[in-house]
């Protein structure tokens, strides 16, 4: 998914908690709890692009139980509108993941849990390199977009003739 349709996305929820409880300081923190989680694809980027090693997929971020425990926080511990917040902002965020990238039987790839049991080993279909997989990444770019293409267009390709090394 794109960082602006994350970043709209969370405006909109942060918009809403704002209106329904009347605390300005809802909407910034909405917008972070629904954008930074992305932040942990950097790692994923890391181990693909610049280690070649498509073995594993972390997205350490991206996890259903964390909403849960947030939720049970707020509903228990820390009733308060930033807490409502961060747990609307970071719904959005895995709503619309799991809308564009949990196809089939892929919705437990946002449980850190069965990442986890797994070791945070990629599926076979992972592994494969494809085309354009980091469309996202460059889109979401301010900036220097076509370089960082280019970069990760000749890793991408050149990494089928190197092995990862274990």
């Amino acid at each position: 998914m794109r960082l602006q349709a994350h970043l709209v996305a969370s405006t909109a929820v942060g918009g809403a908690v704002w209106a329904g409880t009347g605390n300005p300081a809802t909407l910034p923190i909405a917008i972070a709890a629904g954008v930074l989680p992305d932040g942990d694809h950097l790692l994923d980027y890391y181990f693909r692009y610049v280690r070649r090693d498509r073995r594993f997929v972390f997205l350490l971020l991206h996890a259903w139980e964390y909403f849960f425990i947030g939720l049970i926080l707020y509903l228990f511990v820390w009733n308060e509108p930033w807490m409502l917040a961060i747990v609307a902002g970071y719904a959005s965020q895995l709503v619309l993941d799991q809308i564009s990238h949990g196809k089939g039987g892929e919705w437990t790839m946002y449980l850190i849990t069965f990442r986890a049991a797994r070791r945070f080993a990629s599926s076979d279909r992972d592994r494969r390199p494809r085309r354009r997989e980091y469309k996202s990444l460059i889109d979401s770019l301010p900036f220097g977009g076509q370089a960082v293409e280019r970069w990760l267009e000749k890793r991408l390709w050149s990494q089928e003739r190197r092995p990862p090394t274990r």
